[in-house]
This record gives structure tokens, C-alpha cells and sequence, in this order.
């Protein structure tokens, strides 16, 4: 089965962001959470236990940090439950648009 252009970008950007995260040598992005002074949204699938609590960590340490759980989805909750994914963040945006 061939791989799909849009698969091949997703695969792409995942290794990209796993590269940059799991490359850290310190703790400057956690220390840097209290600072983030922007509408944030942490979104994890229920699924996805590793990150879980990362996913509690984020939303208590970034100030007014809205936190959504997507049921039935692991760690691609955008591939996993689309249409509610999309649903959370339309939402998301429409309550901090200009």
C-alpha cells in the first residue's frame, strides 16, 4: 500500500517535533510555562496514558491553559476522532478570536 502525500507529511512532522522535543538538555520550556501569556489549548486523547499527565502538568503550570481529554483517541487524536478534534479547536479559536 502506497503511502499517502499528506501520510508522508504527517510522519515528517511528527519525527521533526519528536526530534526537538526529545533533544532537550534542559528545563527551559517547562520552567518557561508560567510565562506563556497567550490563550493556550492542551489537548491529549484519552488513550494516549503516557502523556496524560504531561497533559495535567501543561494545563496547571500555563496560566488559564483550557485542557481537553478526546475520548477514543490516542496519541493522533487529529487522525484519531478528526471530527471532534476539529470541533475543539474551531471552538477553541472562535472563543479567543480578534
Amino acid at each position: 500500500m502506497a503511502i499517502e502525500s499528506g501520510e508522508k507529511h504527517a510522519s515528517l512532522g511528527l519525527r521533526l517535533a519528536a526530534r526537538g522535543i526529545l533533544t532537550q538538555q534542559d528545563s527551559k520550556a517547562l520552567d518557561s510555562m508560567p510565562d506563556i501569556a497567550v490563550p493556550t489549548l492542551v489537548l491529549a486523547g484519552a488513550n494516549d496514558r503516557p502523556f496524560l499527565k504531561a497533559t495535567d502538568y501543561m494545563a496547571a503550570k500555563i496560566p488559564g491553559a483550557r485542557k481537553v481529554i478526546i475520548e477514543n483517541a490516542g496519541h493522533t487524536a487529529n487522525l484519531d476522532q478528526p471530527d471532534e478534534f476539529n470541533r475543539v479547536v474551531a471552538q477553541f479559536l472562535a472563543d479567543h478570536s480578534l
